[in-house]
C-alpha cells in the first residue's frame, strides 16, 4: 500500500512539474514574440539648430522637424510646450496653432496677464499622423493693442524655450527578412537620434575578423553621417551554456550583425550550415526575434572580409532573404576622392550638395535661408588666394514695387554680400560671388575682410531671401506667393589649388579623420593593435573607422590591421593609427620615440609616462586620463602616426565620448589632446612639419613669410646688390664716354 501511494505521489508531483515547467516555457515563448515599447524625449533644443526659437507679427511660422524609423509605430505621443509671451498681446485674440504634419494638433491661447513667466502647456498628439519624417509647425495669430497695423508688428511675439519637448511610446514592428531594405533596420536615414550598432564577434576574433567589422562599422559611419554613432561588441559562445537564459542576456537586444566563417558558429546559430560561396542573409534575432540578424557567411576569414567590403559596395539592389556574393577585386581610390569633401579637380553643382532640389527653394511663410554644407580637403592650399569663386544663379518673385527685398550670402553666420531682388526676376548675370579665405590684408579690399571658410570643419553656405514687407500705411507680412530659389547649377570652384597643412595636427583627424581620409577607402592607412585586443581596444578602433568614414562619406575598403611585430618593410610608407597604450608602447620600443619627444621638449605634461610611454614623468596620476597624440612616422617621409591612448583600456571610452560629442572635438589641438574628467587640454606642435605637395618657389616664399625680420634683411640686400649693380653700370658707362 505504502508503495503504491509512493508511485502516486510521484507520478502526482512528476505531472505538475512537467506542467510547471510546460508552463514556464510557454510564458518564456511569449514574452520573446511580445513585441517591446519604449519612450523617446526630442527636446527642441537638440531638434533645430535656430535660437531663439520664436515667432512674431512678421516672421509668423515657425518649423521644427524630426525623423522615425520605419520598423516601429508610434502608440502615444504628448507635446510639453515650455515658453514665455509678449506683454504687448491682445487677450482673446492672439493664440499660437500647433499642426503635425499639417492637421492641427491644438491651440496655445496667450494672455498678456501671463507674459512675464514661464508658461507651460501639454498637448496630447494623435499617434497616427505620425510618418518617417514628421513636422511640427507653429502658427501665431496676433495683435498689437491699441495699434493700427496689428497683424503684422513685432512687438507681438511668441518664444518656445529649448527645453519644451515630445515624447513618443514607440512599439518595434516585426519586418520582413529581405535585404531588400538594406541597410534598414541597422540604420533608417529618417532616424535623427544616434545609430546604435550592434556587432557580434567570436571570443577570439582574429585581425581579419576585425577588419570585417571594421569595414562594416565605417560603412554604418558613412550613412551615420553627422549623427553620433553608439557601438557595442559583443562576443558570442560557441558552447551550450549551462542555462538556456545565459546566452540571451548576453545576446544584444536590438538589430545586430554577425559574421561567420565555416566551423565558427555561435551556440545561438548552430543549425546554420557550412557555405561553399559567400552570401548574405537576415534572420530574426535568435533572442529577440522582434528584430533582425544580418549575417554575412563566407568559408574562410579572408572571404569573409572580401565579402564585407562587396556588400558595402554593391548593396544596391539587393533583394530577397538572402544573396550569394560574387566577390569583387576592389581596387584602391584615388586621393582626395571623398563624396563629402568639395570636388578639386573640377567645378561643384549646388544640386550636388543638397538631397532634394526644393531645399533650394524658400517662399514668404519660411523665411529660413538656404544651407548648403561644405566640407573642404583639409590640406587646402589657400595663402595669398584672394577667395573661392561661386558662380551664383537665382530666380524669384519680382516685387510689385522696388522695395528692400534682398538676397544675403553669408558663411558660417558672416555676411559675405547682399543682391537687391529688381524687377527682373532673375540675377544679374554680371554679379558673382568670390567667397573670401583670408582675414586682413594689407593689399585686400575691404569686402573681403571678414572670417570665411574654416579649413577641416564643416562650414555653412548661407542664402537668406528677405522679401519686401512695407506699404503706404504700415509694415504688413510679404505676399503668401513669393518665392526665391537658388539655381542648382550654380557652381562652386576649387580648381588649382595646391595640398599643403603643418602637421601634426589632432583637431584635424578628430573632424576631418585627415590625414586618413585623404585616400578614404584607408588604402594608404595601417591601423596598429595589440596581439590580444580586448573590448575597449575593439570598440574604439571600430568607432575610430566609423567617424572618419562619416567625414569622408566612403567606407574603409581597404584598411589594414597589424600588430607592430607584423608590420612589413613594405608597409611603412603608409599613414599610422594606433589603438591603446600597449600597442603604442610597442611601436615606440621598436621604432624609437625620437619624433614624439622633440614635441615634448620643454613641456611638463602631467602622467605622461603612463599615457603615452615616455621616460620624463613630472606627476604621477591618481586618476584616469586619455590622450590623442600625434607625430611624424619614423617610417616614410610625409607620414603620420595618431595614437589613441588612455592610462587604462576602459578609460578609451573618454575618447568614444569626445568623437561623439562636437563641443568636446572642438577642443582637440596641437599634437596632442589630453582628456580628463574635468577637461580636454591641447598642446601646441613645437617642430612641425608638411605634408602635400606644392612648387619650389610657393614653398620658399611661405614658409619665408613667417619671418618677416629675415625677409625684410634679405629685401635690403637685394637693394644693396640692385644698388652695387647700377652704380657699377653706370660707372663702367661713364668711364666708355670718356676714354671716347
Amino acid at each position: 500500500m505504502m508503495r503504491w501511494l509512493t508511485t502516486r505521489t510521484l507520478l502526482f508531483i512528476s505531472l505538475v512539474f512537467g506542467q510547471s515547467l510546460l508552463y514556464a516555457q510557454e510564458q518564456q515563448q511569449q514574452q520573446q514574440q511580445q513585441l517591446p515599447t519604449w519612450q523617446e524625449r526630442y527636446r527642441f533644443g537638440e531638434m533645430t539648430s535656430q535660437a531663439p526659437l520664436r515667432i512674431d507679427g512678421l516672421s509668423n511660422q515657425m518649423v521644427i522637424g524630426f525623423g522615425g524609423r520605419y520598423d516601429r509605430v508610434v502608440e502615444r505621443a504628448q507635446l510639453v510646450l515650455n515658453y514665455q509671451t509678449s506683454p504687448a498681446i491682445a487677450d482673446t485674440v492672439t493664440q499660437v496653432r500647433v499642426l503635425v504634419n499639417n492637421e492641427i494638433a491644438g491651440v496655445v491661447p496667450l494672455s498678456a496677464a501671463t507674459a512675464n513667466s514661464r508658461q507651460q502647456m501639454k498637448i496630447a498628439l494623435e499617434p497616427r499622423v505620425f510618418n518617417q519624417y514628421n513636422e511640427i509647425r507653429f502658427e501665431l495669430l496676433g495683435e498689437l493693442k491699441n495699434g493700427q497695423c496689428t497683424s503684422a508688428s513685432t512687438s507681438v511675439w511668441f518664444e518656445l524655450l529649448r527645453d519644451s519637448y515630445v515624447d513618443l511610446t514607440y512599439k518595434q514592428l516585426r519586418v520582413a527578412n529581405d535585404l531588400a531594405y538594406f541597410p534598414e533596420p541597422w540604420f533608417d536615414r529618417n532616424d535623427f537620434t544616434e545609430l546604435q550598432l550592434n556587432l557580434v564577434m567570436s571570443p577570439e576574433a582574429s585581425a581579419r575578423e576585425l577588419e570585417t567589422h571594421g569595414i562594416l562599422a565605417s560603412f554604418f559611419g558613412a550613412q551615420a553621417d553627422w549623427r553620433n554613432v553608439e557601438i557595442d561588441v559583443t562576443r558570442f559562445q560557441t558552447d551550450a551554456p549551462q542555462w538556456d537564459e545565459d546566452w540571451r542576456q548576453r545576446w544584444p537586444q536590438g538589430h545586430a550583425i554577425i559574421a561567420l566563417e565555416n566551423g565558427v558558429r555561435p551556440w545561438a546559430l548552430r543549425e546554420l550550415a557550412d557555405v561553399q560561396q559567400a552570401q548574405v542573409k537576415v534572420i530574426d534575432n535568435p533572442a529577440y526575434p522582434a528584430y533582425k540578424l544580418l549575417v554575412l557567411q563566407a568559408p574562410n576569414e579572408f572571404s569573409l572580409r572580401s565579402t564585407a567590403a562587396t556588400l558595402v559596395t554593391h548593396f544596391k539592389g539587393l533583394s530577397g532573404a538572402s544573396a550569394k556574393v560574387d566577390i569583387q577585386p576592389i581596387l584602391p581610390r584615388e586621393a582626395y576622392q571623398a563624396p563629402r569633401w568639395v570636388a578639386v579637380d573640377r567645378p561643384v553643382t549646388f544640386a550636388e550638395l543638397v538631397d532634394h532640389p526644393s531645399e533650394l527653394q524658400r517662399d514668404s511663410t519660411n523665411p529660413t535661408p538656404v544651407q548648403l554644407e561644405l566640407r573642404l580637403p583639409p590640406d587646402l592650399f589657400t595663402w595669398q588666394k584672394y577667395g573661392i569663386p561661386v558662380d551664383l544663379k537665382f530666380r524669384y518673385t519680382p516685387p510689385v514695387i522696388r522695395d528692400e527685398s534682398r538676397l544675403l550670402v553669408s558663411v558660417n553666420g558672416e555676411f559675405i554680400k547682399g543682391f537687391t531682388l529688381g524687377e527682373a526676376g532673375t540675377e544679374n548675370t554680371a554679379e558673382r560671388v568670390r567667397v573670401p579665405l583670408v582675414l586682413d590684408s594689407l593689399l585686400a579690399d575691404d569686402n573681403v575682410n571678414i572670417p570665411a571658410f574654416k579649413l577641416g570643419a564643416v562650414n555653412q553656405l548661407q542664402f537668406r531671401f528677405s522679401f519686401g514687407n512695407t506699404s503706404d500705411a504700415c509694415k504688413t507680412r510679404p505676399l503668401m506667393n513669393a518665392q526665391g530659389v537658388i539655381e542648382g547649377n550654380s557652381t562652386i570652384n576649387l580648381q588649382g589649388y595646391d595640398h599643403y597643412v603643418a602637421m601634426p595636427d589632432v583637431h584635424l583627424f578628430a573632424k576631418t579623420g585627415y590625414p586618413f581620409t585623404r585616400w578614404d577607402d584607408l588604402s594608404q592607412t595601417i591601423v596598429i593593435v595589440p596581439e590580444q585586443a580586448n573590448d575597449d581596444i575593439v570598440t574604439t578602433l571600430f568607432l575610430a573607422l566609423a567617424k572618419t568614414s562619416a567625414a569622408s562619406g566612403y567606407p574603409a575598403t581597404h584598411v589594414r590591421l597589424r600588430t607592430v611585430a607584423e608590420l612589413q618593410p613594405d608597409e611603412f610608407d603608409n599613414d599610422i593609427m594606433i589603438v591603446g597604450q600597449q600597442a603604442l608602447g610597442a611601436w615606440l620600443v621598436k621604432f624609437g620615440d625620437t619624433n614624439l619627444q622633440q614635441q615634448f621638449d620643454g613641456r611638463a605634461i602631467a602622467g605622461q609616462e603612463k599615457l603615452i610611454y615616455a621616460p620624463e614623468v613630472v606627476l604621477q596620476n591618481s586618476g584616469p586620463s586619455a590622450a590623442v597624440v600625434s607625430f611624424a612616422s619614423p617610417l616614410a617621409e610625409k607620414r603620420t602616426v595618431v595614437a589613441l591612448t588612455a592610462t587604462t583600456d576602459s578609460y578609451l571610452a573618454r575618447i568614444r565620448d569626445a568623437f561623439n560629442d562636437a563641443a568636446l572635438s572642438n577642443e582637440f589641438e596641437g599634437f596632442m589632446s589630453v582628456l580628463t574628467p574635468a577637461k580636454v587640454a591641447g598642446f601646441s606642435v613645437t617642430q612641425p612639419y608638411y605634408v602635400g605637395t606644392l612648387s619650389w618657389w610657393n614653398r620658399v616664399v611661405y614658409h619665408t613669410s613667417q619671418y618677416p625680420v629675415l625677409i625684410t634683411l634679405f629685401a635690403l640686400l637685394a637693394i644693396v646688390v640692385l644698388a652695387l649693380g647700377l652704380y657699377r653700370y653706370f660707372a663702367r658707362l661713364a668711364r666708355r664716354r670718356n676714354e671716347a
